[in-house]
């Protein structure tokens, strides 16, 4: 059985992968779509800035630019104003996604 996932994880990574940042929620969370192969394979996505850079290194994706105003908030994340892991304020509320 694990090399069975071995090799489904092998086949995946043939595939092209991108990431396309369309929106930064509450100042500390991306939200981006995540494309494998084709754009018929795509999904959104919600999480912290580590954890997006995180499944970002994971997964080998290519980043495709964003607009201005998403690039201008993005940036601020990736130049360390944004919340740690363990910050009390990076717990998600229900209220978040409203």
């Amino acid at each position: 059985m694990v090399e069975k996932q071995q090799h489904n994880r092998d086949r995946l990574q043939s595939y092209h992968k991108t990431v396309r940042v369309f929106g930064i929620r509450g100042g500390k969370f991306i939200e981006f779509d995540f494309t494998v192969g084709s754009e018929e394979l795509t999904i959104e996505l919600v999480m912290p800035y580590a954890a997006y850079k995180e499944f970002c290194e994971t997964n080998h994706v290519a980043e495709i630019e964003c607009m201005a105003d998403v690039k201008q908030a993005y940036d601020k994340l990736a130049d360390g104003q944004y919340p740690t892991l363990y910050d009390k304020t990076n717990i998600i509320q229900l209220g978040d996604f409203k």
